[in-house]
């Protein structure tokens, strides 16, 4: 049987040999070697017995190092057995092996500083190198002395000094303290955004392959940006120009990050609607300061024409240009009464499109 347990002067390992009158056999629970983890410094003392015994022949990585007894003192790590010899001079056949592993102190290291933005909080767990809770655990030493296991620090929301040691889950061997100094950061950081349309030159009704600048507003110093456009689509720049190339609805997302790692974000949902827009006027009042031509407002429209009939389906007007200042309600040079009239139109889109409206609209004096 094998086993072993700690003591004060290190660690013991016995082999439990017994056999005939000519040779020697080993016995252990295992079959397959067994590994022994200790620290960097520690030492361990094998020991083996068999009967009829006489001398002992100890091997490390196959190689013989020592027959002076059944005790051996373990410094070094390497694969190690051993074999009985009886006074015949006939000897066992190689026992078990125990593999020894000399671990050094873990090495931790850290990220300097700790910045703790607004309102957050600090995570040490992002301040670690390589951190490893299935093989480490960490303490953390607060500013006022008091340690505690990394998962039991509360939130920590002030600055200060604060100590982190990793310890072998399995062994006491300890890293030496890492500081980890936590700095408050006085840089505030607040993402804001809005957008205008290109062409436009304000913001209005978002529509397909438009191109929408949008402008950030945020505060803070030093920022860089991270514009997500909900469409898989991204761009690094302050205010950046941007085309939706179908119809439907986005989250875009800035995301502002300063010098020291503070983030803030923001999200706004762009409703984008068809790539053309007709809107046209249910009136007109031609003597008035304002309004006083009838014609669709478009966008998106690469061409288009409108006729405007009376009641009795008699043609009065028709528009073919895009330039066109639109109908001021006279026929042949005297304005037209009062009341309903009838529009037909004709448009075609900028990628083609053919559109048609009708409907009727109202000339007031």
């Amino acid at each position: 049987m094998l086993s072993y347990s700690p003591s004060i002067k290190g660690m013991a390992l016995a082999f439990l040999i017994g056999g005939g009158m000519s040779f020697s056999q080993v016995y252990a629970d295992k079959k397959e070697a067994q590994r022994v983890r200790l620290c960097e410094g520690e030492t361990i003392e094998l020991t083996a017995s068999g009967k009829n015994a006489s001398a002992f022949q100890w091997l490390k990585d196959g190689v013989p190092i020592s027959d002076e007894g059944p005790f051996i003192e373990i410094t070094e790590n390497g694969v190690y057995e051993v074999m009985t010899i009886n006074e015949q001079e006939c000897s066992s056949e190689v026992s078990d092996a125990v593999i020894i592993d000399f671990l050094p102190p873990p090495n931790l290291r850290v990220l300097q500083p700790a910045v703790l933005c607004e309102g957050g909080s600090i995570d040490f767990t992002a301040s670690i190198e390589g951190y490893d809770p299935e093989v480490f655990e960490y303490t953390v030493e607060m500013p006022s002395g008091k340690k505690l296991r990394l998962q039991d620090v509360p939130e920590v929301n002030e600055g200060g000094v604060y100590q982190i040691q990793a310890n072998y889950k399995d062994l006491d061997c300890a890293s030496t303290k890492q500081k980890v100094m936590v700095e408050v950061s006085d840089d505030p950081v607040h993402a804001m955004f809005d957008y205008k349309i290109n062409g436009l030159g304000q913001k209005g009704e978002v529509l397909a392959n438009d191109e929408v600048v949008f402008e950030s507003h945020s505060l803070g110093d030093n920022l860089s940006y991270h514009w997500d456009f909900g469409n898989g689509r991204t761009s690094k720049l302050q205010n950046p120009p941007f085309k939706f190339d179908a119809k439907g609805q986005y989250l875009v997302t800035l995301t502002v990050t300063n010098a020291y790692g503070c983030t803030s974000t923001m999200e706004m949902p762009i409703e984008v609607n068809e790539a053309y827009l007709i809107m046209i006027p249910s009136g007109f009042t031609p003597l008035d300061r304002e309004n006083q031509n009838f014609k669709p407002k478009m966008r998106g429209i690469s061409s288009y024409e409108m006729l405007i009939f009376n009641t009795w389906g008699d043609l009065l007007y028709e528009m073919t240009s895009m330039e066109d200042p639109g109908w001021d309600g006279k026929v042949n040079g005297k304005l037209g009464p009062n009341g309903n009239y009838v529009y037909k139109g004709t448009f075609t889109t900028v990628d083609g499109k053919q559109v048609t409206r009708s409907g009727v609209f109202t000339l007031i004096r």
